[in-house]
């Protein structure tokens, strides 16, 4: 069993051996990078020149990810041996929460990693295999008692490791503590999530805690809103969400709870409305009719793709568009068919998110390494057989481009010399310090804010529909400062 304790003293050990890590990001055993940092030829090979400039711009190891990739592409690298096991724990088929992308999207990527990538602890640039991924995949239901039985049926699997997609109780990730087994969380939406020992959330924005004080950040500076809509899911994890990770920060602008950010009390006449919607709500116009007669001059939501959707409809059925209220939603919201389906109703509507750039189109990226992640994610998604719909969804970009990062951890490692095992992968992840996280904004797990100390990464950006596609309004920004110095607040009260 692990307690607290131990996991401090594994943070501290990851510290040890970050500088392995970060030697290891820029070139592998055995290779050598010129001392004016800009990269060098890789290891035996042959693989394209390691670019570690590109670090700076999207984390250490930036420039070996793209070295790797382009490897890949021209010669894949399959996976040898017996398999390790990685547990996936995922709601689907309940109507408060089904998120089947995540599924589809998670075996896609071990598909690719496992055929193309060399599997769990290849070393690419050095053309070594690791060992082939086998996901083991656990279906709950919406409730408390399923979330431990899948946590309970995981463990017979004798997991490396297990991965948690959206849960709403949070009662499992003690059970894998208690096991020694890591958990890594990919959408964190519980306190659980958030504070648990020996859990890493590595989700882009860090769930609730970056996207939600980011919607808020974004709504309050970029848009200059005072009165301001919330509509909130009403579900567990959305009651958590709404008030410690809008209604506060919220309340901490207004001056009616002190914090510590240079924010607080700086927008004394903001006001604003939280609305519960429970999730498959069949006619939203109640609540949408409370929210309009607020009279807001912008509106935020997150919440499944479907919900969101069902908003957007109700709203424009009431004469609503984005041109008249701006609404902000979440990457979670993010559904190109539903986007497309809503049409006007869609134009103009803000995202805030971090992975939010592999699901556009490639040809629209400047950047060299984000146009090559997001063609690597379309191209091996389809390969691989993930649904088309499930392509261009917010969560299922979050599951493909979440276990590709936790694979690059663990080729990081090997890469190093390091022995891979549980105890040492988890230590090279608690040890992530603006690491890049393919597809997403930086790991940063040791820099995890009190107590918040499992959100591994609490960055986002914002992104505007306009039709077709996503246009980048706000680079890489957070809005957790605005929780700074408030104790939690789970629930109303």
């Amino acid at each position: 069993m692990r307690s607290a304790s131990s996991k401090t003293s594994r943070r501290v050990r990851a510290v040890m051996i970050a500088g392995t890590m970060v030697v290891a990001a820029g070139q592998t055993a055995g290779a050598t990078s010129p001392p004016d940092g800009t990269g060098g030829a890789g290891g035996s090979a042959g693989c394209p020149e390691i670019d570690a400039s590109l670090d700076e711009a999207h984390g250490t190891g930036a420039g070996r990810m793209m070295s790797d990739l382009q490897c890949a592409t021209e010669s894949p690298l399959a996976a040898e041996g017996e398999p390790i096991v990685i547990g996936l724990q995922n709601p689907e088929g309940d109507p408060n929460g089904s998120f089947p992308e995540f599924s589809t999207a998670a075996q896609a990527a071990v598909d690719f990693i496992n055929a193309e990538l060399g599997g769990w602890g290849s070393d690419i640039q050095n053309g070594v295999p690791g060992r082939p991924i086998q996901l083991e995949v656990c279906r709950t239901a919406i409730s408390p008692d399923d979330s431990q039985r899948c946590a309970n049926e995981l463990l017979t699997k004798s997991p490396f490791l297990v991965a948690s997609t959206i849960n709403f109780f949070g009662n499992h990730l003690p059970i894998f503590e208690a096991a020694g087994v890591p958990a890594v969380v990919m959408s964190p939406v519980t306190i659980a999530d958030f504070t648990s020992p020996g859990t890493y959330a590595i989700g882009g924005g860090g769930g609730c805690l970056g996207v939600h004080t980011g919607l808020v950040e974004f709504a309050t500076t970029d848009l200059g809103a005072t009165r301001i809509g919330v509509p909130w899911a009403d579900t567990p994890p959305g009651v958590v969400c709404f008030y410690d990770l809008e209604a506060k920060p919220l309340d901490v602008l207004n001056g009616t709870i002190e914090g510590s950010s240079e924010r607080a009390g700086s927008i004394p006449d903001l006001e604003y409305l939280g609305v519960p919607i429970k999730p498959a709500t069949p006619d939203v116009t109640p609540m949408v009719t409370e929210i309009l007669g607020f009279e807001p001059d912008a509106i935020l939501f997150s919440g499944q793709g479907a919900d969101c959707w069902n908003l957007v409809d109700g709203l424009g059925r009431l004469g609503w568009t984005p041109q008249d209220i701006p609404l902000v939603l979440s990457g979670a919201c993010t559904d190109f068919e539903a986007m497309e389906a809503a049409g006007p109703l869609a134009e103009g509507v803000y995202f805030i998110g971090s992975g939010n750039s592999v699901i556009v189109d490639p040809a629209t990226l400047e950047d060299p390494l984000a146009r090559l992640e997001a063609e690597t994610y379309q191209g091996a998604a389809a390969r691989y057989e993930m649904p088309e719909a499930d392509i261009t969804k917010g969560f299922g970009a979050t599951g493909f481009t979440s276990m590709i990062t936790l694979w690059s951890v663990a080729s990081t490692l090997a890469a190093s010399g390091e022995e891979l095992t549980p105890e040492s992968y988890e230590a090279a992840l608690a040890a992530t310090d603006n690491t890049h996280a393919f597809g997403s904004t930086p790991l940063s797990c040791a820099q995890a804010p009190e107590p918040y100390v499992a959100v591994c990464n609490a960055l986002v950006t914002a992104n505007q529909w306009d039709g077709e596609t996503f246009v980048p309004v706000r680079p890489t920004f957070s809005g957790i400062d605005l929780v700074a110095g408030t104790e939690l607040r789970p629930g109303p009260g």
